[in-house]
């Protein structure tokens, strides 16, 4: 006689979806348990317990860091020329053509820090003192000039041969801040201007009050430290990144030889 073989019964499907919500609700429960687990304490144990984290921000200043001298060295050729401000002083310089040459030479460094955390924006603003530079002489700020420090260009000193250009933003190394845009309104009657600035720019004013605006940060942009650079900076202080904040001076064909100087008062205000 051959014995029967039973088969195996089929799963009920009520019974596995009663026992797949069991499941989640002890799920549920352990999860809940854990959230609220009672605070942790220095003094008496417990398997498990929350510890409370808690942060606090505080505002910090709006300041500005720029190379502290800048450097032009112009041999007479009889023709005007231009060139960007170096940050070290030029030598070896010689006439080359209508230009000249000079050797030494490094880009500037502008930037911004802006620890407020108000998200309000800033003006980059300078005005001139102590002026000794040749009568007729311009200076002016803009987001483009000489490719090579102390290599002059020839050109009327009425008109600039850098691209109009508006300098270009980036975060400084070790700062994810929020990269300044130029803003489209701009008012610092204080400080003696109620518009934003035309590219380039001419510097000048002879008192605090009669500044003139180079860079105003828009609202909500310009917080944390932003070089006046493009590319990427590999250290502080906007190492490696290619500076986009140039001074261009334009000196006449016929300006008497000799030194002179002046003192660029820079500042930066809350607010585009």
């Amino acid at each position: 006689m051959i014995g029967s073989i039973p088969l195996p019964r089929r799963a009920n499907p009520l019974s596995r979806l009663v026992a797949l919500t069991l499941l989640a609700l002890v799920l549920a429960l352990v999860v809940s348990d854990r959230a609220s687990a009672a605070a942790c304490s220095t003094s008496t144990g417990a398997s498990s317990c929350a510890i409370t984290a808690n942060l606090t921000v505080t505002a910090g200043t709006l300041a500005l860091e720029t190379s502290p001298s800048l450097y032009w060295s112009f041999v007479g050729t009889s023709y005007d020329q231009w060139a960007s401000g170096s940050a070290t002083a030029l030598t070896g310089c010689t006439a080359s053509g209508a230009s000249t040459h000079c050797s030494g030479g490094t880009s500037p460094v502008l930037m911004v820090l802006d620890a407020t955390g108000s998200s309000s924006g800033w003006a980059v603003s300078e005005y001139l003192s102590a002026n000794t530079l040749p009568s007729g002489t311009v200076l002016h700020f803009n987001g483009a000039g000489s490719s090579t420090m102390g290599w002059s260009q020839a050109s009327p000193v009425g008109t600039d041969p850098f691209a109009a250009t508006t300098p270009a933003m980036i975060c400084d190394y070790a700062s994810t801040c929020t990269s300044a845009t130029a803003a489209t309104t701009c008012s610092h009657a204080g400080l003696g201007f109620s518009s934003c600035p035309s590219y380039a720019v001419t510097m000048g004013g002879s008192g605090a009050a009669n500044q003139v605006d180079l860079f105003s940060a828009n609202a909500g942009t310009g917080m944390g430290a932003n070089c006046f650079a493009s590319g990427t900076a590999t250290a502080m202080g906007c190492t490696s990144a290619t500076p986009t904040a140039f001074l261009n001076m334009g000196v006449k064909g016929n300006a008497t030889a000799g030194s002179s100087s002046a003192t660029i008062n820079m500042a930066v205000n809350s607010g585009p």
